[in-house]
């Protein structure tokens, strides 16, 4: 086992380990972290990831061991992580951001504290975090606690926009990040509690455009460029602004609206979870609808005046529910739930 898999400077909740002892733990049979710490130093060069589906079908893929410890010390050097810096996880293991944060305590000697994930990680913990990585779902419920963290990142979906204005008062950095399993998760970060409105790439990183939408090129990570399906205002070839998905454009009357850009706008009045989508219309094409998950405000069409005619929902609908995986909404299939059950009514 190469050395640069594991820094001997790494701390389990405080506690030094040999990575022998490490190994030999009776835990070994009962912990995702001790499950993955043995198929970290196994033979293989390759570890199995898993995709989370929330922009399409969840695939396996293999990753190479080798990629993942370039990402982490990217993400080291880009956040000035140092060894013995104390960090927590709080995410699943059975994703890329959660078994990142791992291998980043490995790599880079942190002293990782590893908690069953939580809406409100932070409330058990009395001392302070160099590095802690939440969902904006973890965010949304830990404002009062972020005096705790020194450095937060913030991964798998966008954070909401009263939300960030609540950032701008803390001291804690605040990251937005952008990513996905492909890339060995992010590959550029946002600094929210700044102001930052752009996604700012890594070392390796750079950006082109294709259709308006990203191409990704990350040395030593990708063999070849990724052509996503997100469409970006490229700044400079290290800085975008995102704007949506391509596949969740609504064309209604020939006016093309980005339903996550209107989400963005209307997160700023509108607390409960949301989302925006199209639903067939023989006069437009496509007629804007609005999700709710629960109740529909009392106000809400006060909280709607300010739109454009062309922005304004002309419809709303309610689950009870969202279909989440790892707290990501998972827009796909509730867009397929409403079409299923109100057809374009």
């Amino acid at each position: 086992m190469s050395s640069h898999f594991y820094d001997t400077n790494f701390k389990l909740n405080g506690v030094s380990y040999s990575l022998e002892s490490l190994l030999s733990t009776t835990k070994i049979n009962h912990n995702y972290f001790f499950q993955f710490l043995r198929k970290w130093t196994d033979k293989s060069s390759t570890i199995e990831l898993q995709t989370s589906g929330s922009t399409g079908v969840p695939k396996t893929l293999h990753m190479s061991k080798s990629k993942m410890i370039l990402s982490a010390k990217r993400t080291g050097a880009f956040l000035n992580l140092q060894s013995g810096d104390k960090a927590l996880c709080c995410l699943p293991l059975d994703y890329i951001a959660g078994k990142m944060m791992v291998v980043r305590a490995l790599v880079l000697g942190l002293d990782l504290y590893l908690i069953k994930p939580s809406k409100n990680p932070l409330k058990t913990f009395s001392f302070r975090f160099d590095f802690v990585a939440f969902t904006p779902y973890q965010l949304e419920h830990s404002i009062q606690h972020l005096d705790k963290i020194k450095t937060l990142i913030v991964g798998g979906g966008p954070i909401n926009e009263k939300t960030k204005k609540t950032l701008y008062k803390k001291k804690t950095n605040v990251y937005e990040t952008y990513g996905m399993t492909e890339t060995v998760s992010h590959i550029a970060l946002k600094h929210v509690s700044q102001g930052e409105q752009e996604f700012n790439a890594l070392k390796g990183v750079r950006f082109e455009t294709k259709n308006n939408c990203l191409k990704i090129f990350c040395d030593s990570i990708l063999t070849k460029p990724i052509i996503t399906n997100d469409v970006v205002n490229l700044i400079s070839e290290k800085r975008f602004v995102w704007k949506g998905r391509v596949d969740f454009v609504i064309n209604s009357g020939a006016i093309k609206i980005y339903p996550e850009e209107l989400e963005k706008k209307l997160s700023q009045a509108i607390s409960v979870p949301f989302v925006i989508m199209g639903v067939p219309d023989e006069e437009f094409g496509e007629k804007i609808t609005i999700v709710f998950e629960g109740e529909t405000p009392h106000n809400f069409k006060d909280l709607i005046e300010g739109l454009d005619f062309f922005e304004k929902p002309k419809k709303v609908f309610n689950l009870d529910v969202f279909p989440r995986n790892n707290n990501k909404v998972l827009r796909r299939k509730i867009i397929t739930k409403i079409l299923k059950l109100y057809g374009s009514n």
